[in-house]
């Protein structure tokens, strides 16, 4: 990653663009300390430790060790659901169309999707160190170990940012969905997969019509309940979203819902079933925002003309 001329020494740089920030007040920092705060921030086996120092959320690093210690014991942790190499191809497809220049996963796991998504530039975070070893392993990325209620990047860092079945894990969803709203760029995109709630009845009718009715895979369900038995995940998940409370979290910060994916819309998408929900977004700019953003750019093609 080249230096930006702008960049002081010690700073890490993105492009043009200061890499990382503090997680809590949002000013540069060097050498990962932050003067403002005061604070210094650890590495871990090369990757910087940017959680939010507060006590609201300290339970972030028993949460990190819980997933280190999933990590530790599995591999190819999320495959029983439903983040097959069918769907790894099929998502990353999904994002082609979308300006990805400069793109962000919260919650890149072992780095499947990371390795799959084409992008000049490829920054992940993930709360587990375990899972970022594994994914530095598969993907060409800036790593870090951070939070997506306090994201360590300046604004307007990201063409895209993409989670993949870790909105249920937020700790504050509003915070976390201010952040990445923040740190998009004008018009930039948020994709994001959940697995809607489901009740107990329905998800005994959805294991039924996968496999025993209407066409009977006895191997597969064997192979399911021997997973389920050998290498079951628990994992702390915050809370339960339905298609319409999540979609109302999104647009009630200013993200704009373009186009929704489940088994119903797309019943050919190999999404595990109909709790697999994909929802597009876009930043929308306030007139205070845009107006900001048009003498942004001209400034900027000033000092490029001069």
């Amino acid at each position: 990653m080249e230096p930006s001329d702008d960049a002081r020494p010690g700073e890490e740089v993105m492009g043009d663009l200061i890499m990382f920030v503090c997680p809590d007040c949002k000013s540069p920092m060097q050498d990962f300390y932050c003067q403002h705060c005061q604070s210094k921030f650890p590495l871990r086996d090369g990757f910087p430790v940017l959680l939010p120092l507060g006590e609201k959320f300290r339970d972030a690093v028993k949460i990190g060790d819980a997933y280190d210690d999933i990590y530790t014991r599995h591999t190819n942790v999320w495959n029983d659901q439903g983040r097959t190499p069918e769907f790894i191809g099929y998502f990353a497809d999904l994002l082609k169309p979308f300006s990805t220049a400069r793109l962000l996963e919260i919650g890149c796991g072992e780095g499947f999707l990371l390795a799959a998504v084409r992008a000049p530039e490829k920054v992940a975070i993930d709360i587990s160190v375990e899972a970022l070893r594994k994914a530095r392993s598969r993907a060409r990325a800036d790593f870090s170990v951070a939070l997506a209620e306090r994201l360590p990047f300046p604004d307007a860092s990201f063409d895209m940012v993409v989670s993949v079945g870790v909105m249920e894990h937020f700790l504050d969803d509003e915070e976390a969905t201010r952040e990445i709203y923040r740190v998009l760029r004008p018009s930039g995109h948020y994709v994001v997969l959940i697995h809607a709630n489901l009740s107990t009845a329905q998800s005994i009718a959805l294991k039924f019509s996968e496999y025993v009715f209407p066409r009977f895979r006895p191997f597969a369900l064997v192979r399911w309940l021997y997973g389920k038995l050998t290498r079951s995940v628990i994992q702390p998940i915050q809370r339960r979203y339905t298609l319409q409370t999540a979609r109302a979290r999104l647009e009630t910060i200013g993200l704009r819902v373009s186009r929704i994916i489940t088994k119903r819309s797309d019943p050919l998408a190999p999404l595990s079933g109909p709790h697999v929900v994909i929802l597009f977004s876009q930043k929308v700019l306030v007139a205070s925002e845009r107006l900001a953003e048009d003498r942004f750019q001209e400034s900027s093609n000033m000092r490029i003309l001069s």
